[in-house]
């Protein structure tokens, strides 16, 4: 607790209409050399309020998200008079600018200076990737980890946004899956922007979209690079990748291939005790050696035949083998004493592959059409022998299992844009999607000579339409309101008998709405409702089991329903100050709890529906930006309510959350930096969970123009452990779960190839994606 007030303090210490245009340019001199750095300011006309700024990166710079208005353009580079433009922003807009050297020459002159590398803007968080201490990451799972707000599970197959639970991912303006998310390459990708109101637009399952945008300007001719990262945490962990481009005027074509060899660490800990049957477990699992092998690979290409028109296709491969021998030692009170040791061999696959192609075409100047269909497969296959030692007598092996999962899935989408006035813009939209799964398993029991094979199919249709207007109220006030209808229908049964186990098909209505008003030319004042749904992951909505120990099982739960929310936010914003503060309720939440079988006379790990989820929070960020100095700074408060008829509740407590980053640059190629985050002990209801704090560092240097070096240290105090508390369906549980993140890590990257600029475009289609894995 010591330590949250610590860092509660120093982040307190540390103390917009929207974009709808992009501004790019070339810089060169006079002798049409490009000029490799310099600053790009953006004001807004007759004032001195910055509006936008950028750097010049090997002669190129870009402004995102720049409404309409008058503006003064001014470019500088060190030995070089200034540029200055004033003009009328109407629509995208590309310069072509010349410098002139200036005539006093200085030498033995350095500027150094930092940006901050991360945006506010209405209540949403706009990341710059490519930010030294961001793009030295070595994957995308590491470095949503150090955004403010963010939180990475413990097994790392899942995120999630504190106060919104898992967040969508997009590429672009489609939803894409965790896995397509993690298999891209950090080299490519160019931002990533959290928006905590998405509009009608965006799928309804979800509160928060992460939306990633990848670099738009690929290089003219070849253009690559390479990185290597060597990660030292409990074991060694090695992750190699390569990037190119080729673009000519009108064609790009960009490719990735990452390969990781991986050493990976897990343990968990948890007594449990059910009363009413009188057992006590307690077991310890530990994972010390998973050797997991990955293999990424991306190509993509693009065809662009005028400013607005093009298609392109698409496609993500990821390859994952795991050899993960699992220890647990149990002690078993069921009636008698037993002291069990199990030694579990695993061996697994999973495989995912996406491909998708997408058409735009800007029918008027006021009509815009956009198509794409998109085709997704995942399947893993587990195999398992477990064997059992019983009070140090000898391992006897007494089950083998042998599973399979796969998914496959068809997307199409059509979206339509109509601009009916310069202030004013209607959507409109359809997806269709559709996914078919098939669930096997066979278990041997050598104890009992007992066979049992199960083989659970499972088929989910997704037809949704939305609709939605922009604009403004007046001359202060912007809106934007819309609605999505969503049909959902779902067969779930088992293959030998054809019994169903699941069948429903659901209509629900989506409203969306978000009023903007700017109070002066500094202060902005934003209101949102959204109404979301959460539906299952197709995964856990399956019959896969793992074994943990003689009494315990993990599995999946058929019988899941999806979450419901209703959402009030309000965010104020003045220069680039934010506070904001958020209301929920939802039914029927979801969340993982050991519950016991009467039928089968077992304890089940997997996830639940609860009955109901209320909660309120409310922060303020406090960026700042001094000279060599940047710093982020988040602090929140936080109230959230878990309540459900077979659980045991106890008082509901607010706990407080902070975040602070510093990057301080040393040098004009060296950048140290400094971090942490922390949060309270939460009290929730029904569940108790642990504070913590965790701290981080690294230093980046670039050598030689073209060489990145990154040297990092992550969760320094080793505080990551996870622990919960809880009673529910007759099972009362204490437990941790023990992360693998303290880390010493040295990237090293070569950028390779020509200068000049070209896009890249592509979209992913399937609205089910992230569900897939």
């Amino acid at each position: 607790m010591r330590r949250i007030i610590v860092l509660v303090f120093f982040v307190v210490y540390q103390s917009n209409a929207q974009g709808t245009h992009q501004i790019t340019g070339q810089v060169l001199d006079e002798n049409g050399a490009t000029v490799s750095v310099g600053d790009v300011l953006l004001f807004k006309k007759g004032t001195e309020i910055l509006a936008k700024y950028a750097t010049i990166l090997e002669g190129h710079f870009a402004l995102e998200d720049v409404p309409y208005g008058e503006y003064l353009l001014q470019v500088s580079a060190l030995g070089f008079e200034s540029y200055r433009e004033t003009f009328s922003l109407t629509g995208d807009r590309q310069f072509s600018i010349s410098l002139k050297v200036e005539a006093t020459q200085l030498s033995e002159v350095e500027v150094v200076a930092a940006k901050n590398p991360i945006e506010y803007k209405s209540g949403n968080i706009k990341v710059d990737v490519q930010n030294p201490y961001f793009a030295s990451i070595p994957n995308p799972i590491d470095l949503l980890s150090r955004l403010p707000n963010v939180q990475v599970a413990p097994d790392r197959e899942s995120i999630s946004i504190l106060g919104k639970g898992n967040p969508l991912i997009y590429l672009g303006n489609q939803r894409i899956s965790m896995e397509e998310f993690v298999a891209l390459p950090i080299d490519g990708i160019a931002t990533i922007e959290l928006i905590n109101n998405p509009s009608a637009k965006y799928e309804a399952e979800g509160r928060a979209v992460l939306l990633i945008s990848l670099k738009k300007n690929a290089q003219l001719g070849f253009r690559g690079s390479v990185s290597e990262t060597a990660s030292s945490k409990q074991n060694f962990n090695n992750y190699l990748d390569f990037n190119s481009s080729y673009a000519s005027d009108d064609w790009t074509f960009r490719g990735n291939l990452a390969y990781n060899q991986l050493l990976q660490w897990e343990s968990n800990s948890f007594l449990f005790e059910i009363p009413a049957r009188d057992v006590a477990v307690d077991y310890t699992v530990l994972v010390p050696r998973n050797d997991r092998m990955q293999l990424n690979a991306g190509f993509g290409t693009y065809f662009q035949w005028n400013e607005t028109d093009y298609v392109s296709l698409n496609t993500t491969l990821r390859l994952q083998t795991d050899d993960a021998p699992i220890v647990t030692d149990t002690f078993l009170r069921d009636g008698a004493e037993q002291f069990i040791q199990t030694d579990t061999e695993n061996d697994q696959t999973k495989n995912y592959y996406s491909a998708s192609f997408n058409f735009n075409k800007k029918l008027s100047d006021s009509w815009n059409f956009f198509t794409g269909v998109q085709s997704t497969g995942f399947s893993q296959t587990l195999s398992t022998e477990i064997a059992n030692n019983i009070d140090n007598s000898e391992f006897v092996i007494d089950q083998k299992r042998e599973q399979e999962y796969d998914i496959h899935s068809l997307a199409f989408r059509l979206d339509v844009e109509k601009t009916l006035s310069q202030d004013h813009k209607w959507e409109s939209g359809i997806n269709l999607s559709q996914a078919k799964a098939d669930a096997f398993t066979e278990v041997q029991d050598l104890s009992n000579a007992e066979e049992t094979i199960i083989d659970f199919s499972y088929e989910e249709k997704l037809y949704a339409a939305y609709s939605s207007v922009s604009g403004k109220l007046s001359k202060k006030t912007d809106f934007e309101m819309g609605m999505r209808v969503e049909y959902n229908k779902v067969d779930g049964a088992t293959v030998n008998d054809g019994s169903p186990i699941v069948s429903r098909a659901q209509t629900n209505l989506f409203p969306k709405a978000n009023v903007s008003v700017a109070l002066d030319s500094s202060q902005t004042l934003n209101l949102n409702y959204g109404r979301s749904i959460r539906r299952p992951d197709f995964s856990r909505a399956s019959s896969i089991t793992v074994f943990i120990n003689p009494f315990l099982e993990g599995a999946g739960n058929v019988n899941l329903i999806p979450t419901r929310t209703n959402e009030v936010s309000l965010n104020y914003q003045k220069k680039n100050k934010t506070l904001f503060m958020t209301y929920y309720q939802s039914e029927n939440p979801m969340n993982f709890t050991i519950s016991y079988d009467e039928t089968n006379d077992r304890a089940i790990l997997s996830q639940v529906n609860l009955d109901k989820e209320l909660g309120f929070y409310a922060g303020v960020t406090l960026p700042y930006t001094k000279g060599i100095w940047t710093s982020n700074n988040t602090i929140s408060l936080n109230y959230n309510k878990l309540k459900d008829g077979d659980a045991g509740f106890s008082s509901v407590k607010p706990f407080v959350y902070a975040y602070t980053n510093h990057q301080l640059k040393i040098a004009k190629d060296t950048t140290l930096v400094l971090g942490a985050w922390g949060m309270g002990r939460r009290q929730e209801g029904i569940f108790k969970r642990n504070g913590l704090v965790v701290f981080e560092a690294s230093i980046s240097k670039t050598l030689f123009t073209n060489w990145d070096c990154t040297l990092r240290f992550n969760d320094i105090t080793r505080a990551m452990n996870f622990e919960e508390r809880y009673a529910i369906n007759g099972v009362n549980a204490d437990g941790v779960y023990y992360a693998d993140e303290r880390e010493v890590a040295l990237s090293l990257k070569y950028r390779f190839g020509n200068k000049k600029s070209a896009d890249f475009k592509n979209r992913d289609v399937d609205s089910n994606l992230e569900r897939i894995n």
